[in-house]
């Protein structure tokens, strides 16, 4: 048999026997779904923002301040610095009967009085005498302490940022320019860096039994500290702040505090040590005592031909017509926002010459928060540079 038909007849045998199979059909790739986990979805409050607010913040959240008990402190005879001084036993005895405050309550308190030798010595009570700048002397505006650096500027557009939410607020409810609060708010202490290490009780009662010169004012103010602190339930024992008495951000006096502290985020109490009780007590200050309008300007530097002057008083309570003043040979730089009132005249001493400036009666509402004229000025320039640099222009 030839090869081709045993090779035929082999083909039939191994086909018919299903040795070869049939190409079967590709079957359609089906894509199952993977296999899937059944999420709960738990929708939470968001967290509680802080008191710090970023520019695009809409409202902050209030943090409870523990409430202090008067009953913690007590002491049944007078202790301390000035357990011996009868000034002093005589003032308890006045609070007891006008205020009604525990004698224990005080006798606690005043035995832990510790001398404050350096407020003493600011004021010239105890040690060598300090020299005081002469005021308008040749140079004084030079030598004056500088609160319009780049650092303060930059510090105030950062604080003017993280606390927009209660800077527009005073600014409508007080109708004040928010560069003005950050203005005094950086002058007094750099925006809450620089409030002070002196221990309110140990400043005052030492500055009320041996300053003689003013001994009625801060006996008032540390009057007034006791009164506030057991209204607002603050622990007497535990504030800081300025050798003269001055307490919190801004730097209130206690019969400013008094008088015009707020409870700005009403919380319950009036903290000056927060920023916003802070901002909303300044502009209060403003708007109160001294009675800031917001329709016109604070400021404005003039020009005059010769190096000095000596024409006129100057000062934040002096009063003259812009006419009589432009007769004298001043020139305004600036149209004033169409302000024609009547203004005070400012004088800056410095080495090569006088610096002159107009102020309306804004200018003398900041001056009820300190009576100075460089004083003033630095905080009408702070804030000023503050505004340009927050609104980059």
């Amino acid at each position: 048999m030839s090869y081709i038909k045993i090779f035929f007849y082999l083909s039939i045998f191994i086909f018919m026997g299903g040795c070869i199979k049939k190409e079967e059909k590709a079957k359609p790739i089906v894509h199952q779904p993977r296999p899937t986990c059944q999420v709960t979805v738990i929708r939470r409050e968001a967290p509680t923002p802080t008191p710090i607010i970023i520019e695009e913040s809409i409202s902050p959240t209030i943090v409870e301040r523990p409430i202090f008990s008067m009953s913690s402190i007590s002491s049944p005879y007078l202790q301390g610095a000035y357990a011996n001084n009868y000034k002093l036993k005589q003032f308890i005895e006045e609070m007891v009967a006008k205020y009604q405050f525990r004698r224990d309550y005080l006798y606690g308190i005043f035995s832990t009085v510790n001398r404050d030798t350096l407020s003493l010595k600011k004021y010239n009570v105890y040690g060598k005498p300090n020299k005081k700048r002469k005021v308008n002397s040749v140079g004084s505006w030079d030598k004056y302490p500088r609160f319009v650096t780049a650092d303060r500027v930059s510090n105030g557009v950062r604080f003017w940022r993280e606390n927009r939410y209660w800077l527009e607020k005073a600014s409508y409810v007080y109708h004040v320019a928010p560069e003005y609060i950050v203005g005094i708010i950086g002058v007094e202490t750099n925006y809450g860096r620089d409030k002070g290490k002196h221990r309110l009780i140990d400043a005052l009662t030492s500055l009320s039994l041996e300053y003689k010169k003013r001994s009625k004012f801060f006996t008032k103010q540390l009057e007034e500290y006791l009164l506030l602190t057991k209204e607002q339930k603050l622990n007497p024992l535990e504030i800081y702040g300025s050798y003269g008495g001055a307490f919190g951000i801004v730097q209130f006096m206690p019969d400013s505090f008094r008088d015009y502290a707020v409870d700005f985020d009403e919380n319950g109490v009036k903290d000056l040590f927060t920023t916003a009780d802070a901002i909303g007590s300044t502009a209060n200050f403003f708007v109160k005592k001294g009675k800031w309008n917001p329709h016109i300007p604070v400021a404005m530097r003039v020009q005059y031909g010769k190096k000095r002057f000596y024409g006129l008083p100057t000062g934040y309570k002096t009063e003259y017509s812009q006419s009589h003043l432009i007769s004298l040979g001043m020139r305004p730089t600036s149209n004033f926002y169409g302000y024609r009132g009547p203004v005070s005249l400012i004088k800056l001493s410095k080495y090569d010459r006088d610096e002159l400036w107009w102020g309306t009666k804004n200018f003398y509402a900041i001056g009820r928060y300190n009576p100075r004229d460089y004083y003033i000025m630095s905080v009408h320039l702070l804030a000023q540079a503050v505004r340009k640099s927050y609104y980059r222009r």
